[in-house]
């Protein structure tokens, strides 16, 4: 009689977790949806068109919370012209954590596509973030910011990921 309680308590375990998993854990359900990207550009301060030198997935060395995750995706900018407010350097490190908001299939094609004279640049609002009142800041890209990709990797509308029936964005025919 105790073998069959436990394996129904195993049983309920298991579908509870699977439940949890299904309907809990998605991060999106409890971020409030981003703003278009039409009033994201009336509000950025800082808009460049760039290109991405380089990308990478790593430790950030932080040290962090707990329920903090560690893994950060950086990506290297090469700013090519100011659209929209003041910028003055000719480089850019964008850094954010694999959590939405944030387009980052976009952004590594657009680092896949970087150098080979293809349509490789794209519009970037650059949110500064400062931590505490320590002087330190960075440039965030888990923010709801303002970005428009190529047609060939985004959605002209929108700016985001256009992917039913996507074309090859190979040179090679």
């Amino acid at each position: 009689m105790v073998e069959a309680f436990g394996f129904l308590r195993t049983d309920l375990c298991f579908k509870a977790v699977l439940m949890l998993l299904a309907l809990g854990l998605r991060p999106a359900m409890a971020l409030a949806p981003c703003p278009s990207q039409s009033e994201l550009l009336a509000k950025a301060k800082v808009v460049v068109e760039a290109r991405v030198k380089s990308m990478s997935i790593g430790e950030s060395g932080m040290l962090l919370t707990e329920n903090y995750p560690t893994r950060m995706i950086r990506a290297d900018l090469q700013i090519k012209k100011v659209i929209k407010g003041e910028f003055a350097g000719e480089e850019a490190t964008v850094y954010g954590v694999l959590f939405p908001p944030g387009p980052f299939r976009e952004l590594f094609e657009m680092a896949w596509l970087g150098g080979l004279g293809l349509n490789d640049t794209f519009e970037w609002e650059l949110s500064r973030q400062e931590l505490g009142d320590t002087g330190i800041a960075f440039y965030s890209m888990n923010q709801c910011i303002y970005y428009k990709f190529p047609d060939d990797v985004a959605d002209s509308d929108t700016g985001h990921a256009a992917r039913a029936n996507d074309a090859p964005l190979s040179p090679i025919k």
